[in-house]
């Protein structure tokens, strides 16, 4: 038993409260205090005993980390009411104070949300908003406004206390929190009151439900509410219309429950659940409208130039009975085939006049082609100035157009005006960073018809593929704060992540939005693949350089477990990280600027190879000897730097000129229309062996019918990364075996990152490709902690004396955790604790990180849009002010010199702090 008395403080008010008499059982009293702790005075003028009361309820099948979230991710929504000056609009006139509350933002006319309070303690309520709906934890901030309203009236709230919560309450309600384990849906979570009245709308919805006795409520009665995938459609159609019915039996009991409320009072009724069967009935009726029968479909299939494979054409059948998928086939099994064959049906059926494909800046051209290849449907690419984009917007009356991610942030009203009834978003994971710009954008174009296609929904965080697949179904993945702690296997202290669980309940919610084959399935078609790990070891020289990286990292290291990181503090860290990467490349790519303007200008001979120490290059040039010269094969190569190709050229183009051949370049240097030649070229060129391409290449692109063997000089962090590249050749059409080659750094830091990639691997595999409910992970630990085993072995006082003067363990600054790293997420704060490292993985340096990559800053964290996060865009700003040169002039003034590179790279991070600047001043 517990009690407390407080004052409860808004603004300059201070109220005495009554005495709240809570009941915990003893063995959650150590949790019940911590969770008062955590709330302290974050929580504004509602007592923090009632606040970590409420969580423990919400979270009675969980564990301390899903209650520690739940408690943060309340907190974040006191704070979003503050900011917001959320107002109470209208109160109820009853004697408790519980019942109907509007509230709007402070001189706002927007129309007010409507939120019910029935009961307090326990705390009880709904509320139409959209966040309360999906969040999973009974509250929102709009209900904590009406709560610290009655909080303001002592009187009242006391005899809101009295209220037993079973005792009121709407005759239909809604339970807000979905169950931890299995499919969850919304729908099997309402319960009817046996008191419901004698109205026909009453005995409609009743019949639905079995009422075992008076004032008993009572939850659906045996029937499965859900639509199982694998169904078959005839079946799927049949238990769509008893959803029918029962959403519209549900709905029009709820309105009139709505209607006598404002007539006469009332129990009331529940906002969240009309909110809900509105947006179902209307799913519901879109699916039945959209729908086709077996027979349309294979009738229109039979018009493409080029026939499925029976896989594909199962896709294809899927989609057009969702109307909203996404679909995540393994890399090569041809999702880009099966989207030109839903945009030909939905155009041959007219259910789409108009429709648009997002693609990379990098694919548009592949599509056009794909997409002659396969239909004769109308499609154009939308390129130009921004008078020519327009014009083609106002000219094309019908069929499809293909534009790129880029264009969506400068076309978005021109793409609003087209009305597309369909959009196909191509290589989705450009959306999975919610916060940024381009995922703001695409998720405003709201269509009837939606397909997102991608290989790798995921590839470090849950919460990543959350963001991708909300656009296709928003309550799929409800509540995102519990993603991570509630999917992550933690170690005994909680603590580190040591593997993921509850597979099963994931790969269930993710089923009726979500389609996937892997390549095992028709591996048949496949040709055999072979993984080559060339190991290389470090010169003294390479040693040496990053042995001095080391001591700083450990510093950082050892600061870490003193204090979370600021976020400069953690920008340096994977600054230092980055430059450990590039030594393991060689001291040429290190020390690029210095040594290529000289080396360009020699042979790369024996003697000259070795001062470089770059013995990565040594390896590369006898592989080409063996494979395009001897073998006379045509390669693929990869690195995350441009420059890094650039002296793998330069090692090389001796062997390729002397026997008739060359490269070409793929990368983010290379102009668009150059781009294209270079495939082109790559293709049908026999003198082309060699394409050298950066990330930029690593998706999309189908390079099957003219390689058969990928080299990648680096391995990435991350594992999705690696299997992308690869993909490019390794994927339907290939008649040939594969061969991949990876130069690995035996005695630096690429030789650990196998851990890191070891585990992604596993948690990618574990959700999409596996039956098991849990995954352990080879080495268990946060991010840091995965850092400090990369340094384990230098001495002792390394980490026991890393503090130095220049990490002042003070509390000031923005604190970066390393369950945060660089986000500004409302429910990610304190839920994943390997979020730091998995937030590094696309960190890459140079001149070319991506394509058509612009920084954005928003919230409290910097990150650049999708193609670059947080961490890779320090790692380029580090890079960046390393190459900025400060001259005094005669005149006092001073001159800042720097190369292009660094200077767009640093012009586009100044761009975004003025925006950050601007926006706050505006508010």
């Amino acid at each position: 038993m517990q009690s407390s008395a407080r004052k409860s403080t808004v603004g300059k008010t201070a109220v005495q409260l009554p005495e709240l008499r809570i009941r915990v059982d003893d063995d959650l009293l150590e949790a019940f205090d911590h969770l008062c702790g955590v709330a302290g005075d974050l929580v504004g003028a509602v007592p923090p005993q009632l606040i970590a009361k409420h969580v423990l309820d919400i979270t009675a099948d969980g564990d301390w980390p899903v209650r520690q979230a739940a408690m943060m991710a309340i907190v974040a929504r006191f704070r979003y009411a503050h900011r917001d000056q959320l107002r109470v609009s209208q109160r109820p006139k009853t004697a408790t104070g519980l019942g109907l509350y509007q509230t709007r933002r402070f001189r706002s006319n927007a129309r007010p949300y409507d939120t019910q309070l029935w009961s307090v303690l326990p705390l009880r309520a709904s509320c139409g908003c959209p966040d309360f709906v999906r969040n999973s934890l009974g509250i929102c901030k709009h209900i904590l406004v009406a709560l610290i309203d009655l909080l303001q009236r002592p009187r009242k709230f006391e005899c809101a206390l009295a209220v037993a919560p079973d005792s009121v309450g709407p005759a239909l309600r809604w339970h807000p929190v979905r169950p931890m384990l299995g499919m969850g849906d919304w729908l099997e979570r309402t319960t009817l009151r046996s008191n419901h009245g004698s109205a026909a709308v009453a005995v409609r919805a009743a019949k639905w439900f079995q009422l075992p006795g008076p004032d008993v409520a009572t939850t659906l009665r045996g029937l499965s509410t859900g639509m199982p995938s694998g169904m078959p459609l005839k079946d799927r159609s049949g238990l769509g219309a008893r959803r029918r019915d029962l959403v519209e039996d549900l709905l029009a009991f709820v309105q009139h429950e709505q209607r006598r409320d404002e007539r006469d009072g009332h129990d009331g009724w529940d906002p969240a659940l009309l909110r809900l069967l509105r947006y179902e009935k209307e799913r519901l009726e879109r699916i039945a409208s959209d729908g086709l029968t077996p027979r349309q479909i294979a009738g229109h299939l039979r018009n493409l130039k080029c026939k499925l494979y029976a896989y594909q054409t199962d896709g294809v059948r899927r989609v057009l009975a969702a109307g909203r998928l996404l679909l995540a086939d393994d890399m090569g099994l041809g999702k880009t085939i099966q989207a030109v064959a839903c945009c030909h049906v939905w155009f041959r059926t007219h259910q789409v006049k108009r429709g648009l494909v997002i693609v990379p800046a990098s694919l548009k051209s592949q599509w056009l082609r794909e997409w002659h290849h396969f239909s004769d449907t109308p499609v154009r690419v939308v390129d130009g100035s921004p008078t020519e984009r327009q014009a083609i917007y106002r000219n094309q009356k019908s069929g499809y157009l293909i534009a790129n991610y880029e264009q969506v942030l400068r076309d978005l009203p021109l793409m609003h005006g087209w009305s597309p009834d369909a959009v196909v978003l191509d290589e989705a994971q450009r959306i999975k960073n919610w916060a940024t710009k381009t995922a703001s954008y695409v998720k405003q174009l709201q269509p009837r018809l939606r397909l997102v296609l991608t290989g790798t929904p995921l590839e470090n965080r849950l919460d990543e593929l959350y963001s991708i697949l909300e656009w296709v179904d928003p309550l799929a993945l409800e509540p995102v704060w519990r993603l991570g702690p509630w999917h992550t296997a933690w170690t005994d202290g909680r603590h580190e992540a040591k593997g993921a669980r509850h597979l099963d309940t994931l790969r269930e919610r993710l089923q009726p939005s979500l389609m996937r084959r892997v390549r095992q399935e028709v591996l048949d078609q496949l040709p055999a693949r072979t993984d080559t790990r060339v190991s290389v070891a470090l010169t003294p020289v390479q040693q040496n350089a990053h042995h001095d990286y080391s001591q700083s990292i450990a510093q950082l290291v050892r600061l870490s477990k003193k204090r979370p990181l600021s976020q400069v503090e953690f920008f340096r860290l994977m600054s230092l990280l980055t430059m450990q990467r590039m030594i393991c490349n060689g001291m040429a790519l290190f020390e690029y600027k210095d040594t290529w303007n000289s080396l360009r200008r020699q042979q790369p001979t024996n003697a000259v190879l070795e001062r470089l120490a770059s013995p990565k290059l040594v390896e590369f040039r006898e592989l080409v000897r063996s494979l395009v010269i001897d073998q006379r094969r045509k390669v693929l190569v990869f690195s995350q730097w441009r420059r890094m190709l650039q002296l793998a050229h330069w090692v090389v183009q001796d062997l390729l000129a002397a026997d008739g051949c060359r490269a070409v370049f793929f990368s983010g240097h290379e102009s668009q229309k150059r781009r294209t030649h270079n495939i082109v070229d790559f293709h049908d060129d026999p003198n082309a062996r060699l394409m050298l391409a950066t990330d930029a290449g690593g998706v999309g692109l189908n390079l099957q019918r003219a390689a058969n063997c990928c080299i990648n000089l680096e391995v990435p962090w991350n594992p999705a990364v690696l299997e992308q590249r690869v993909g490019r050749i390794y994927r339907l059409g290939q008649k040939h075996p594969i061969e991949v080659y990876n130069l690995v750094s035996e005695d630096g830091l690429e030789s650990h990152i196998c851990s890191l990639v070891g585990n992604k691997k596993a948690l990618f595999t574990g959700l999409f490709d596996g039956t098991c409910n849990e995954v352990a992970f080879e080495r268990s630990g946060s991010f840091l902690s995965k850092v400090e085993s990369v340094i384990e072995d230098l001495p002792a006082l390394t980490l026991a004396g890393a503090e130095g003067d220049n990490f002042v363990d003070d509390d000031s600054g923005d604190r970066l955790g390393d369950d945060d790293a660089a986000s500004s997420a409302i429910d990610s704060a304190a839920v994943n604790d390997d979020a730091a490292s998995l937030a590094m993985d696309s960190a890459s340096v140079g001149d070319d990180a991506r394509d058509d990559v612009e920084p954005v800053v928003g919230g409290d964290s910097m990150a650049a849009d999708n193609e670059v996060s947080g961490p890779a865009l320090a790692a380029r700003v580090g890079e960046a002010f390393a190459k900025v040169r400060m001259r005094a002039q005669n005149d006092g003034s001073l001159t800042l010199e720097a190369p292009p590179e660094a200077a767009a790279a640093l012009a586009a991070v100044f761009r975004g702090m003025a925006d950050m600047f601007g926006r706050t001043a505006s508010n």
